[in-house]
């Protein structure tokens, strides 16, 4: 399952919907990414976005804070963005650093992500955005994290059938397996959803991966791997991880060339989940700019990407 495919049937709708908001009502969708440190990975998935926005005809914009910045002072930078009319989506590039993610006491992470009003926040990950998908009110929801919005438009690309399935979802990262176990568990998939991380026992973790219909994995980490022998046969293998080999490569969780003689459908890392997340980004910057000009209901259509299918002009 390559992802260059769903990505340009994205970018298709997110051309169209950016020059109708242009030529109809003025308006340029904007992003503008919070960016804490200078992890190279972080500058480089940042970089790709901006250019992504640029590229479809939307404004990028970047803010760059020191390593050192409080949690109360990043969540001041980000209110401040957060009332600027100009801006319709925001995005706060993670991980933070480690006394934002996990301090011992006063603010964190989370008092930061809720400073972004649900119509921009265009990763899904602020208290406006996360009860829709929890409760599985797919109807309601403004949006989706992006990576488990590429993941449900992969599946619908690919037909990959998921109500009545098995599907193992591994890992705890608050943007990508937690919305997709509550993705896939919900009344959006309708799947039979288990979720897998750290402390799962081996022998439990063994067990449950080779029971599944469907597998989306995105720990990242050298440590962990996923052999074609945990793969049930006929299964559909979405690895959303990628990481840095010694080899210079990219890598995800899965054991990719063996992995594929026993899966119906895997995607590769690189080019597979990876360019359709950015287009999904994009979609939701186009999504944020339609709800500031009263343009559009919550909720997605996942059978096709067309105008009159998911604009609401009212």
């Amino acid at each position: 399952m390559y992802g260059k495919p769903v990505a340009a049937e994205i970018e298709q709708w997110v051309r169209a919907e950016v020059e109708h908001l242009r030529n109809n009502h003025g308006i340029i969708p904007r992003l503008d990414v919070v960016l804490v440190g200078e992890s190279p990975a972080s500058l480089r998935y940042v970089g790709k976005k901006i250019e992504s926005c640029r590229r479809l005809g939307m404004n990028g914009h970047l803010h760059s804070f020191a390593p050192g910045i409080t949690a109360r002072e990043l969540r001041e930078e980000v209110q401040r963005l957060n009332h600027d009319p100009a801006i319709h989506g925001i995005l706060i590039q993670l991980p933070l650093p480690r006394h934002i993610e996990q301090p011992v006491h006063g603010l964190n992470k989370f008092d930061v992500f809720d400073a972004v009003q649900g119509e921009k926040d265009v990763d899904g990950i602020s208290r406006f955005t996360v009860p829709e998908l929890y409760r599985a009110q797919a109807d309601a929801i403004l949006h989706l994290p992006a990576t488990a919005l590429a993941v449900r438009r992969m599946m619908a690309y690919y037909g990959i059938e998921t109500e009545g399935r098995v599907a193992v979802v591994v890992g705890r990262n608050d943007i990508t397996a937690k919305p997709m176990h509550h993705m896939l568990g919900g009344r959006m998939c309708n799947a039979t959803a288990i979720w897998l991380h750290r402390y799962t026992r081996k022998a439990d973790h063994d067990a449950f991966m080779r029971s599944a219909d469907i597998v989306v994995t995105s720990v990242g980490s050298e440590r962990y791997r996923i052999t074609a022998d945990l793969i049930k046969p006929g299964a559909a293998v979405i690895d959303v991880a990628t990481r840095v080999g010694s080899d210079g490569k990219l890598h995800g969780d899965v054991d990719f060339e063996k992995a594929k003689e026993v899966a119906s459908s895997i995607t590769p890392v690189p080019r597979g989940v990876g360019p359709v997340t950015v287009a999904a980004l994009m979609e939701n910057v186009v999504r944020a700019a339609q709800f500031a000009a009263g343009l559009r209901k919550p909720g997605y259509d996942f059978h096709a990407l067309k105008r009159a299918e998911v604009l609401v002009a009212k």
